[in-house]
């Protein structure tokens, strides 16, 4: 028999099963500087000489973690809930990754099925650093039946995380020197729509690259031959990309503290140019130097929003694509941010 692993199919999980994922992460500077390469982020705290990570990248490293175990066969990653950064991490700080099967869901084309999973990235202290709950899209090795297509298990989760629950520490104060920007908390209104501008197009090495940077090996992401020539952008790249484009105009975020939800509308591919627009969605006034924000940021591919009056995040037809989302929308991301109230 041929040792190497194909790891599991969607037949193979079961609701309740836990996994211990390989490879525990020490992360250094050096991972901090090859994520602002491939990004372009300037969030200041996670450029200076404090040592913290960037929270994205113990996202990335985290979901890294489950892959070989949760979707080495998948075809797609599909959504985020109830994601809560924890514990700081910092320079040195080595991270290992638990998983839980909590819903499973076959889907009627009878090739795959949705698997949902409750993840917990932990530091050497056995600190909690991140919590979520991520769905993805797994192939079956038969089109056998099984019993989550007429009975699927799909679990309820929140709407949003609750304020009570984001960790809030005192930190250091924004100023216009250190960050560039001039709006504060007060300056951000419910409602309000920013077009942060700038673009970004993925290129084949810098894709894969970044994926490789966080151990995912997820086959659609690498093999030519498996994806008719048509790699997948691993679709955490461009919820970093977007998240760093959003830094203009609002240059004075502390950075992402939870995930409310999130949806991988439409795919990515290698020539694909992404823009970035934010909504915001709610506000809370908290004690100390810093206010939370709700905001709602979009992920656009090869049409710049601001440039068209009419652009629209759903389209008309609901069966027109995921969830009858625009086609060139792919991403969806529910979150909260800490603002600095002023200097």
């Amino acid at each position: 028999m041929n040792k190497g692993s194909v790891e599991n199919h969607f037949e193979d999980f079961r609701i309740g099963q836990c996994f211990k994922c390989p490879t525990p992460r020490a992360l250094s500077d050096a991972d901090r500087v090859a994520y602002i390469s491939y990004t372009g982020d300037r969030t200041p705290r996670f450029c200076n000489s404090s040592g913290l990570i960037h929270p994205l990248i113990v996202f990335h490293t985290v979901l890294g973690q489950t892959v070989r175990q949760i979707s080495l066969n998948a075809r797609a990653n599909l959504g985020y809930a109830e994601l809560i950064f924890g514990m700081p991490v910092h320079i040195g700080d080595e991270i290992h990754t638990t998983a839980q099967v909590i819903g499973l869901k076959e889907n009627s084309n009878g090739t795959t099925g949705i698997v949902y999973v409750r993840t917990t990235g932990q530091n050497q202290r056995d600190e909690a650093v991140l919590e979520y709950v991520r769905w993805v899209m797994v192939k079956k090795k038969e089109r056998k039946e099984t019993q989550y297509l007429s009975a699927p298990s799909v679990p309820r989760l929140a709407s949003s995380v609750r304020c009570d629950r984001l960790r809030i520490e005192t930190h250091e104060d924004c100023c216009m020197m250190v960050t560039g920007g001039t709006l504060y908390f007060g300056d951000y209104d419910i409602g309000e729509r920013i077009f942060h501008v700038d673009g970004m197009t993925i290129n084949s090495s810098d894709h894969m690259c970044f994926t490789r940077l966080f151990q995912n090996s997820a086959r659609v992401h690498f093999d030519n031959q498996l994806t008719n020539g048509r790699p997948l952008v691993y679709g955490g790249l461009p919820l970093s990309i977007g998240y760093a484009l959003s830094y203009n105009g609002m240059e004075n975020r502390l950075g992402i503290v939870a995930i409310n939800g999130g949806t991988h509308a439409n795919p990515v591919y290698p020539g694909d140019t992404l823009y970035a627009f934010t909504d915001v969605i709610d506000k809370m006034d908290l004690p100390g130097t810093y206010g939370a924000l709700r905001l709602r940021l979009l992920v656009v591919k090869n049409e710049q929003p601001e440039a068209t009056a009419t652009f629209h995040i759903k389209t008309p037809d609901p069966q027109a694509t995921k969830e009858g989302y625009n086609k060139n929308v792919v991403l969806d991301l529910d979150y909260w941010d800490m603002i600095a109230k002023g200097e």
